[in-house]
């Protein structure tokens, strides 16, 4: 598909810089008026000192002029400060909502690959580079350069030479600042990735605190961490120096412009061919053209730093979106598998797997860790897309359909329950957001989450912390299982739902889940094979592949790997320490 440029995301943004690059335009424009004026009265006065001649404009005149420029000064600063600074902010939010739009779009396997700080650190740090960048940067770029550019031509009619000479210097400039491009990009990408290596190492740190206190490993942590930040200092000070260095030579040649309006414009004004006016007008927008420019390459400068700030940006812009249709009418709830091959980074671990999960029916999917059970549930629901085959869900192909679209036909209970930092009754809701009270305290009540919900000191209304972290495992598991429940959608995937749950409440939510699954289509993931041996079919996995299916009875009157498990949890459960 094609780039998506930044800069064109949208048209108000390039209607934005190109408000905020004409006003300050203007504002440079206006400026430099003041030179002209300041020419004339030092011609007049040094007529009226030297030759004794009355100046041809009273005094009062240039006051007036000077009160009026003073205004247009003003007037335009104020516009400019209006355009590129209050547009920032609506840049900034706009552009925050179009990549969590897209990231909202996107297959959820493209969150598995990337690391949550570095997506946090493109909406947040990335963002606040390119905005400040598009609002003031290229704003000051555009019109550094473009008043300079209008100033020369403008001076061209009042002498060529003087005019080439003021200028014979710009494309000396624009090379230097095209080199920094080259040199210092590179650089400030290594900078970037390191920066992005102490943030994960930081967060890391803090998340496995517990871990590392009782392994007595915080100050070698620690240690690794003053490591990975003494590593970046090399790069910063070298990306900073090649910046550096560039603006620096940019600001000495630009000011060789005005040695050379200097000796060219008293050579002219000895042979006679310009006026004193003339060589005062020159000498003087000399003086005040290199400001805008040289503020022009400053801004350049951060244009290029924010170039790595942009190509994150863009990738999340341009990644390719899970597209389908939101108007399906589906056959049933059937899922079924045909011929499915799937892989991480082009190594499949998915081998040719079929078979069909039934509308009202339990299909448990069991065998070895790694075997690809989660990701047969996943690929269901559409959190990825098949490398071959197809999976349809009452005849219909998932990747023909809105991923939203179909995932109103699911309800899940992850291994890894993700829970908010709010109430425990919201924490439910998540599941059906316009369910009532009733709705809602019914589900939790089929889940089992009434025994430990009354120990809370609000109940219901408990705030239970980032991620639930003031839950055990178990109760966290339940919330999730209530969320199910709530949104009661015809198909059900549950992924070790009973894993951290004790066997009081794990017989009760079995039987719940009987009461919840009717006419509906479930598929299990479950270690423990005793809790799926009533299920209508069990499919057995081993390397990505099929090889045992049946029901449990069936599958134990073959010696293949279904009873080999079983009978190994069944000697385990005899286990003691």
């Amino acid at each position: 598909m094609p780039k998506k440029s930044l800069l064109m995301t949208d048209k108000a943004t390039r209607n934005s810089v190109i408000k905020s690059g004409l006003c300050m335009s203007l504002f440079n424009l206006a400026t430099m008026l003041p030179v002209v004026l300041l020419a004339w009265l030092t011609n007049d006065m040094l007529g009226k000192l030297f030759a004794g001649t009355e100046g041809s404009i009273p005094l009062w005149s240039y006051l007036a002029a000077a009160a009026v420029l003073a205004l247009v000064v003003f007037i335009t600063y104020k516009i400019t400060y209006r355009t590129k600074y209050f547009a920032s902010g609506k840049q900034e939010m706009r552009l925050r909502l179009e990549l969590a739009d897209k990231i909202r779009k996107l297959p959820l396997s493209y969150l598995d690959h990337r690391n949550l700080s570095d997506l946090t650190s493109v909406i947040m740090d990335d963002v606040a580079v390119t905005t400040n960048m598009m609002s003031k940067a290229i704003a000051d770029l555009i019109g550094g350069f473009a008043a300079g550019l209008i100033a020369i031509i403008a001076l061209l009619f009042v002498n060529v030479k003087l005019s080439l000479g003021l200028a014979v210097c710009l494309p000396v400039v624009a090379l230097v600042m095209g080199l920094s491009r080259l040199i210092s990009e590179r650089t400030n990408k290594k900078n970037k990735q390191k920066k992005l290596d102490i943030s994960d190492g930081l967060q890391e740190y803090l998340e496995n605190m517990k871990v590392l206190r009782s392994a007595g490993k915080t100050d070698d942590y620690r240690s690794s961490l003053a490591k990975r930040i003494k590593r970046i200092i090399p790069g910063l000070v070298l990306y900073e120096l090649l910046a550096g260095l560039s603006i620096a030579i940019s600001y000495n040649v630009m000011r060789v412009g005005l040695g050379i309006v200097l000796i060219l414009g008293s050579t002219l004004l000895c042979s006679g061919e310009i006026t004193l006016v003339t060589f005062f007008l020159f000498l003087y927008v000399a003086v005040r053209i290199y400001e805008p420019i040289t503020s022009a390459c400053e801004m350049l400068g951060e244009v290029i730093h924010s170039l790595v700030s942009q190509q994150r940006i863009n990738e999340i812009l341009n990644y390719k979106t899970q597209e389908g249709s939101t108007d399906v009418q589906f056959n049933g709830y059937d899922i079924t598998f045909d011929n499915i091959r799937f892989g991480y980074n082009e190594e499949e671990i998915i081998h040719g797997v079929s078979f069909t999960a039934g509308q009202g029916k339990i299909t448990a999917l069991v065998g070895p860790s790694g075997c690809g059970k989660s990701t047969l549930c996943k690929l269901a629901a559409r959190f990825w897309d098949v490398t071959g085959g197809t999976v349809s869900v009452g005849g219909v192909d998932v990747k023909t359909v809105d991923p939203e679209t179909l995932l109103k036909n699911f309800s899940f209970v992850f291994q890894d329950v993700v829970l908010f930092n709010d109430t425990i009754y919201n924490n439910i809701r998540i599941g059906k957001e316009d369910a009532t009270r009733e709705e809602i305290l019914a589900a939790a009540k089929l889940a089992q989450c009434d025994e430990f919900v009354s120990r809370m000191p609000d109940g219901y209304d408990t705030v239970i912390g980032e991620n639930g972290k003031t839950l055990s495992g178990g109760e966290r598991q339940r919330l999730s299982i209530a969320r199910a429940f709530l949104k009661d959608a015809p198909i059900i995937l549950l992924d070790e739902s009973t894993a951290s749950i004790d066997p009081e409440n794990e017989t009760k939510i079995q039987q719940a889940i009987g009461k919840l699954i009717e006419n509906k289509t479930v598929l299990i993931i479950a270690h423990k094979l005793r809790s799926i041996v009533d299920c209508d079919q069990i499919v057995v996995l081993e390397e990505g592949k099929v090889c045992e299916t049946g029901t449990h009875d069936e599958l134990m009157k073959h010696d293949g790997l279904y009873k080999n498990l079983y009978e190994l949890q069944n000697k385990s459960m005899n286990w003691t320490v």
